[in-house]
Parts: C-alpha cells; structure tokens; sequence
C-alpha cells in the first residue's frame, strides 16, 4: 500500500503543477454555477409572479423538474474534463522513457495501475467537494432538506467519476501520444454511452450491450439499485484489470493469442457477473428519499398487492405499419420500452413482457404502406429495415385468430392480463410522451380487479354520439383511444345505446347519456328512461337551441325547462353565441373544485346555450353548477350572427341577468344518492369545441372527467397523489439573485484561480 500511495502522491503533485489541472476544476465550477444559480433564480422569479411554491424541493433542485437539475448538470460536463486529466497518466512514463526505470524498479505492474487510479480518485474526491458546496448550500436555504437524496447523489456522481478515471487509464496505456490518449478516452466514454443502441435486434447481446451502456445507470439518487452500484464497482475493476495486463505484456514476451484469450477472458467474467446481477430476478432496489416519492405512490402499491401470487402479462401488439407508434417497440428498442414499466417491476419482478408483431392496414390512416402499395411487400420492406425476420410477422388473418385488433384501429396497442384470465388494453397515446404513465397503468390495473364503469349513450334520435370523431360528436373525450385523459383509457366503458321501443337500456349501464336529441323520444322509450332513473343510476342530459319540443317532457319530470332563446354576449372579435358560463358559489356544494374555477374565473366555454330554469318539487336537490356571465341575454330576435349584431330588447321578453346553464341533482335512492346533470349546451363536451384554439383555458375537459368521476362517488378515474413534502419552502428572497451569480459564478472560480497563481508563484520562487 504504501509503494501505491507514493505513485498516487507523486501523480498528484505533477498534475497540479501543470495548469491543466486547475483549469477543469475552474471551468468546471464555472459552470456548475451558471446551472445552479439559474434554476434558483428561475424558481425565486415563479415563486414572486404566481406567488406559488412547490413541494419536493430537494428532488426538484437536484433531480428532476424544469430546466437543468444540479446532479444532471454536474454528469453532463464530467466526461468532458477527464480525458484531459487522464491522458497522461501512463502515456507521459512511455513518451519520456521513464516506464523503463518503473519496470526495473521493484514496483508491480498492479502497483503502478492502482497507484494512478489512486491519484484520480483523489481528484475526483476534490471534485466532489466542490459540488458538495452546492448541496451544503441546499441543506440550509431549503426548509426539511431530504438528506439521503443528496448523499446518495453525492456518492453516484463519485462512482461515476472513478468509472470515467477507469476509461481514461486504460487508454492512456495503449499509447505515448497524450493528445491521442485525451481523443481517445473521449471516444472510449462516447461508445459507453451509445453502445446500448448496438445489438438491440438481438435478445441476448440486447441486455448485454444494455448492461455494459453508461446511459441507463443514473446517479443513484435516492433509489438504490444494486444493479447500478455493481456496474459501477464492475466496470472501473475491468478498466483497471485490462490496464495492468497492459503492462505486464509490456514485460512478457507472449503470443498475441494469449494476451486476446486473457482480455476476452477478464471481459465474459465481469460482463457475465454485470448480467447476472442486473435480471429483474436478482436486482434488489431500495428508495431512500422521503416518502420514497422516487417510486410507486402508495396507491399504485396497494394496487399492485393484489395481485401477489398472480402472473401478470404485458403482451404488446405491434402493427410495424403503424408510421406512428411501431418505431418505439421495434426489438432495438424494446429495453427502453420495457422500462416505463420498471417502477411496476420492482415490486413484482415476475412480470412478464410479450411482444407480438404483425401487418395489416392502419384504420385511422398513419400507415406506411402507400396508396396502392401491396401491404405484403409494404410489411417486408418494414421488416427488413427494421430488423425483423418477416417470417415471425403474423399476417392480418393469423392476428386476428389471435385477436381482432380492428376496434383498435389496429395501432399498436397492449392487452394486461393476469392469471385468472382477466384483460384490458393499455393504450399508447398521441401526445409528446406516447407512453402509459403511472395513473395510466394503475387504473388498468384496478380495472382489471374491479371492473370498468359502463356508461351508455342513447342513439337514433338524432343524439350526439360517442363513437364518431366529427365536430358535433363526443368522441375525443369518451372513446378516443389515443387521447390519454379520454375516459375509455380512465376506468370507463363507453358504449352506444341504440334506444327503440325493442331495444332499451341495459341493466349493467350505470351512467347513461341522453345529448341533444333532435327527435322526440315515443312513449314506450320515454317510460324505458323513467324506469332508467327510478332505478336511482346517474344520468347525463344535455340539451340545445330550439329543442323545447323534444325535451320538455322528459326535462320536465326533473322541474326543469329550458328558457326560449339563445344565450349571446357580443364582445369584439368573438362570436356572440359563445359564451363564458362560470362556475357558481353554490357549486362548491358538488365539489370545491368548482367553486375554486369560479374563483379563478376559470370559464366553461359553451356555444349556442339556452338558460335552465327549474323547481324543487320534484324530490330533487337541486345545485345551480354554472351561471351566464355577467352581461350575457337571451337572444330572441337575432337569427343571423353572421350578419347581424344582436342587442339586449327586454319588450320581446329578452332576459338580462345570470342565468344558470347547468344544474346538478341530487336524491336518495334505496339508500343510495342518484345523480343527474343537466347542460343547456351539448357543444361544449364536443370535438369541436376541443379543436378550437382558445387564448385563454377552460374548464370544458376537465368538467367531463371530474363530472363522470362524482357520479361514480370518484371511484374513476383514479387519482395518485403522493404525499406531501415538507421541503416546500426556499428561504431566499428574489432580491437576493445578483448575490448568488457574484459569489458562486464570480468569487467561487476566482478563488480557485488565485490558489492556483497561488502556487504557480511558490514553485518559481523555488
């Protein structure tokens, strides 16, 4: 130990006689800095303009959130610096000729390796004093500071560190060139990052190039995984291990087949050890934040619980004509896939994946087959550049054996199932992240123990409907698969009731639809929906403009009838007959999110509204949700708003006041509380009305879920909040930002600049 203890300090006094040294750790904290004090100052700026502060501080400020993190910044320059402080550690000694007095010295070859590591972790360790700084800082300007993220932060970002001294070793003792060394070394790092792309066609040499990928081992803040910690033991002992078998051939006069055999041999013993501790069998993971809010909710768990002693299977579909989606799940990519699952795995690490692909046409038109293109030839061009053995594509009737994914347009889609034979599809979605979230996966889940909410839409009297995607349609919210907060994908079962007088509601239906019939319903129809409502489900009603004949009857069994005339408020630049209904006090009565949009002035916007009146003598409570806004009549004369502006006439019994447009109802039903609502627009849950481009929000998406979810006592969809954190508080004011870019962007690098002129001028005074 203490011939490696002497390399290592001889090392270091050389490295920092030379300026290279001093010069990264100046630039490196340069530029730490510039990271940290622009996401404090971007925080202090959001806290001071939206007078709001966030909890989870600790793990906003140096994992994950808006903008650039400290521990993400700090990895992403470090790869940058030690090919330069690693470059001559061994070069140098060939270049010189001093190898030769080390080789005739009575220094080992393992001496010399581990007494130049030794010197690099040195290094590092002042490296990692100077972020320690940073998080020194954290700890006392944010209140109830979560100590084992930092920590354990601290400790992956060393680790990572000894890794990257391990790359820059082992190159520099293949050459004497330091330039080529520091080149080198940086390609070396790069391969580590990419190589997890390399081989992903292949299962097998798929976790092996996996493994042996820098990119997917993270910091370890936090959460604990053993399969991390031992790559990050693994590989450094590789590195080091290949540099002193380096130097001992350098001694040795061998076959160059024996020197290969050893290398290969060191290279399958710690690839062969890394695989095996990284299967999802072997891997133990420990979250050490608080709340261990850096996995699973609570609420995800408890789900997950019940399905101990149970197999759980994902087996995803993949159409390779889907231009869209099937790029995400082709072989190459099929770890990271697998890896949205990785928090559900941890607690059941006996999940198994499918991957099923298959050709046929794409219904909602994303196809990579051309107009008139041959779909076969279409699907083995796809095959082919995608590295598939079209002989394991299925062909459109051998999937549809299987299954028959045309009510899924057949997009890429998975089906959940457990051992009891129970199933439901988990989508992919349209959006920046097409993957399933947590909520997502979890409300499969459950779905799959308790059963979806079956909710009907009635159909054939002119109604709007839920299985069409046109303007005036419903089907964005309640039946687009590829819509994340559509409620097919939140616990619901939307499905199309075709009302006739031998056809009526089924029994399993617990929330039915009745929008905006332009047909009145016969007798016979009508007594089905009595019967609906008097079997105390929960019932949806929306009417429109000039639809008093069809409506009023079965209105009027809830005391409720829609006024004549059409709700306006003229304003510049906007169509009249859209209007900025808003939530009423008496709303928070339903749920205090209402009466918080009302507060907030957060409007639902409704097109072509008729105001509701209503009394109380029919058994109901009754809640006036949403009012017109204030200004707003009703329109009686005025019939072309394209032409014509409309204005207020109370002679033709025009009424200018706040109205109410929507109500809520409630009654107790065999010991249960039945409730209906009923809307004086139909436009507003419509595609429509989503496709339009609004300056300012609305609450219209956000109403259809949080309506669906009262009526189902808020069973779906199913929220999974964490708990709160305490660390919710900075204790800095926003004047104090041109301070912290002085002392930590100015003074900080500056005095490690004037410890080096420090020393420069000792040693030429010496």
């Amino acid at each position: 130990m203490k011939t490696i203890y002497r390399i290592a300090k001889s090392e270091l006094n050389s490295l920092f006689c030379s300026p290279i040294a001093w010069l990264v750790l100046v630039i490196f904290t340069f530029q730490v800095s510039m990271v940290f004090t622009d996401r404090i100052i971007w925080e202090l700026r959001d806290f001071v303009i939206n007078n709001r502060e966030k909890d989870g501080l600790t793990v906003y400020f140096l994992l994950s959130g808006f903008g650039t993190p400290l521990f993400p910044g700090v990895l992403s320059y470090l790869y940058l610096y030690f090919p330069l402080l690693t470059m001559g550690l061994m070069s140098r000694e060939f270049s010189s000729g001093s190898i030769k007095l080390l080789y005739s010295s009575p220094i080992t070859s393992t001496q010399i390796v581990l007494g130049k590591y030794l010197s690099m972790m040195f290094y590092g360790l002042i490296m990692l004093a100077i972020v320690t700084i940073y998080v020194v800082f954290y700890m006392f300007v944010l209140k109830d500071f979560d100590y084992p993220v930092a920590i354990t932060g601290l400790i992956g970002i060393y680790l990572i560190m000894c890794l990257y001294s391990a790359v820059g070793l082992f190159v520099s003792c293949l050459t004497s060139y330091q330039v080529v060394a520091a080149i080198g070394t940086f390609a070396a790092l790069t391969i580590l990052q990419v190589i997890g792309g390399v081989l992903q066609g292949v299962d097998f040499w798929r976790d092996i190039t996996y493994w042996i990928c820098s990119g997917p081992h993270g910091p370890i803040a936090g959460l604990i995984d053993s399969g991390d910690v031992l790559y990050y033991i693994l590989m450094p002992a590789l590195f080091i291990g290949m540099s002193i078998m380096k130097l001992q051939f350098a001694r040795q006069s061998k076959p160059l087949y024996m020197k290969v055999v050893k290398y290969l041999a060191l290279v399958i013993v710690i690839v062969g050890i890394g695989y095996a501790t990284s299967r999802r069998s072997t891997v133990c993971i420990t979250d050490l934040s608080r709340d261990e809010q850096l996995t699973l909710t609570p609420k995800s768990r408890e789900i997950l619980k019940r399905y101990n002693g149970q197999e759980l299977t994902l087996t995803t579909y993949v159409n390779i004509m889907d231009e869209h989606m099937a790029a995400k799940l082709f072989p190459r990519s099929r770890i990271g896939d697998m890896s949205v699952f990785s928090k559900y795995y941890r607690f059941k690490p006996d999940m198994k994946f499918k991957y099923i692909y298959y050709y046929d046409h794409v219904l909602n038109g994303h196809s990579c087959c051309a107009p008139g293109e041959d779909l076969e030839e279409a699907a083995r061009k796809q095959a082919k550049v995608n590295g598939l053995d079209f002989d394991d594509v299925l062909s459109p009737e051998e999937m549809r054996e299987i299954h028959d994914l045309s009510g899924e347009n057949n997009q890429v889609v998975r089906i959940l199932e457990d051992s009891e034979g129970n199933w439901t599809y988990l989508r992919m979605f349209n959006d920046l992240n097409p993957y399933p979230s947590e909520q997502e996966i979890s409300i499969a889940l459950l779905r799959m123990k308790e059963g979806a909410v079956k909710m009907g839409a009635l159909y054939g009297h002119g109604e709007r409907e839920m299985n069409k995607s046109g303007d005036r349609e419903l089907g964005w919210l309640f039946t687009n698969g590829s819509g994340r907060g559509s409620l097919i994908n939140q616990g619901f079962d939307p499905v199309s009731i075709p009302l006739t007088e031998d056809w009526g509601i089924p029994d399993d239906v617990q929330i039915l639809l009745i929008i905006d019939p332009k047909e009145a319903f016969s007798k016979v129809e009508l007594e089905k929906i009595r019967d609906y409502v008097a079997s105390g489900r929960h019932l949806i009603i929306a009417t429109d403009v000039n639809r008093s004949a069809v409506m009023s009857e079965l209105l009027s069994d809830f005391g409720v009838q829609a006024l004549p005339g059409m709700l306006v408020l003229p304003r510049k630049d906007e169509d009249p007959t859209n209007i900025n209904a808003v939530f009423t006090p008496q709303s928070g009565m339903i749920n205090p999110t209402f009466a918080h949009w009302g507060n907030r002035n957060y409007p639902l916007s409704m097109t072509g509204a008729v105001a509701l009146n209503y009394v109380t003598d029919k058994g109901y409570n009754v809640v006036p949700l949403v009012a017109s806004p204030v200004g707003s009549w009703t329109e009686l004369e005025t019939t072309d708003f394209a032409g014509e502006t409309p204005s207020f006439n109370p002679k033709a019994g025009e009424i200018n006041q706040q109205l109410p447009v929507v109500l809520a109802l409630t009654r107790q039903v065999n010991g249960k509380e039945q409730r209906i609502m009923i809307f004086g627009d139909a436009d507003w849950m419509t595609m429509g009305e989503f496709s339009k481009q609004r300056v300012y929000g609305v609450a219209n998406g956000q109403l259809t879920t949080l309506m669906c979810s009262w009526m189902t006592d808020y069973r779906y969809p199913t929220y999974f909040p964490r708990p709160a954190q305490p660390d919710n508080h900075i204790k800095l004011s926003y004047q104090s930002r041109g301070t912290l870019k002085l002392v930590f962007v100015v003074i900080f690098p500056a005095v490690i600049l004037l410890l080096y002129f420090g020393v420069w001028f000792k040693r030429r005074g010496k």
